[in-house]
């Protein structure tokens, strides 16, 4: 079996970690093809080394611009390595710029398109990626939906494809990490944060009023942490926003970030995988976004949604902070073997 796994972004990397080594463990011939979206093409490949997983066959370049130029330019030079390498499968994960453009080429050349985070929803058409994943998964062959209310919403909207409930390969990836670093949840007087979403970082009095929320919580004796993101550096920067009592770190790999939260108190963020991660590491999220794909982790009390900073927000964050969490009984995104059952599919399918 000939696979060509699709990449831009470090979440991208991230989710395809666990059926990268299935598709090796069983011989299956895969390229590897990273289209350079993200920013900075060396902390994408920290990324590879961190998860074990080779370098990328082809890096496709794309250069910084608009979401519509760089859709544009994903699509134009992917389309000549995939006539090339006819692979069986064309798989995409999640729901990037990257994803929607690979897809897209895909369903042009005809060949079958696998989409993994199927079915994810959260209902805010302002959010680029909700709009990228309702199209990837209008086009795909086969839709492979990590917990049952994705598979729902599949179901619900009479996909072309045939959708799979499979679970959550960042929950295999999760597990496999968890006990390679021998990670232990023990809280400590920290909270971290991740901010990175248009919609936050551009409108410069909400950002600033985030950051306002951050410095608070430092000031009631925690250690907030900050990994920052090149382009919200320079949202920073260009809106004159202090840190103040903040401490800004750079961007961490994957098993970093990992130990970081496991340690958490608090998460706040604007990240979608991160919300998940939290929920598996018993530490409380304030998820600052009106919406959430990932309702499995509202429905279990583990996370709250923040869709602007108000006087009452920091007794939000007092509340967060003081809640001790107990690991789910069910865990909603599968059993730490979806790559397992993505893979035999894909067999079963040749």
């Amino acid at each position: 079996m000939k696979v060509c796994l699709i990449v831009g972004t470090r979440p991208q990397i991230i989710k395809s970690q666990p059926i990268v080594q299935e598709l090796k463990r069983r011989k299956a011939n895969i390229f590897i093809i990273h289209t350079g979206q993200h920013y900075d093409y060396e902390m994408s490949r920290v990324f590879f080394e961190d998860l074990d997983i080779k370098k990328p066959h082809l890096n496709l370049g794309i250069k910084k611009g608009t979401s519509a130029q760089q859709l544009t330019e994903i699509i134009s030079k992917l389309e000549k390595p995939l006539l090339k390498i006819k692979p069986d499968f064309v798989i995409v994960p999640g729901d990037t710029r990257s994803a929607l453009g690979a897809s897209l080429c895909a369903n042009r050349c005809d060949m079958k398109l696998v989409h993994v985070e199927a079915g994810a929803r959260s209902g805010d058409f302002e959010l680029e990626e909700e709009v990228n994943r309702r199209i990837i998964d209008t086009c795909s062959n086969y839709l492979f939906a990590p917990t049952k209310n994705c598979f729902k919403n599949l179901k619900g909207e009479s996909v072309l494809g045939v959708p799979y409930l499979t679970g959550d390969t960042m929950y295999d990836v999760f597990l496999l990490f968890k006990e390679k670093l021998k990670i232990k949840i023990k809280k400590e007087d920290h909270v971290l944060m991740t901010i990175h979403r248009k919609n936050n970082i551009e409108d410069p009095m909400k950002f600033k009023k985030i950051i306002e929320l951050a410095n608070k919580i430092s000031n009631l004796g925690y250690t907030v942490t900050f990994p920052v993101h090149p382009h919200t550096k320079k949202q920073l920067k260009k809106f004159g926003i202090s840190l103040k009592n903040i401490t800004e770190i750079e961007p961490l790999k994957y098993s970093a970030m990992l130990a970081m939260l496991a340690k958490s108190k608090l998460l706040l963020t604007d990240s979608g995988g991160l919300q998940k991660e939290a929920y598996w590491l018993n530490t409380p999220c304030m998820t600052l976004r009106k919406s959430t794909e990932w309702i499995e982790t509202i429905r279990q009390n583990t996370n709250v949604l923040v869709s602007e900073i108000k006087p009452n927000t920091l007794q939000i964050a007092k509340k967060m902070l003081s809640r001790k969490i107990k690991s789910a009984k069910n865990n909603e995104f599968g059993n730490g073997r979806a790559a397992q059952k993505m893979t035999s599919i894909l067999f079963d399918n040749l």
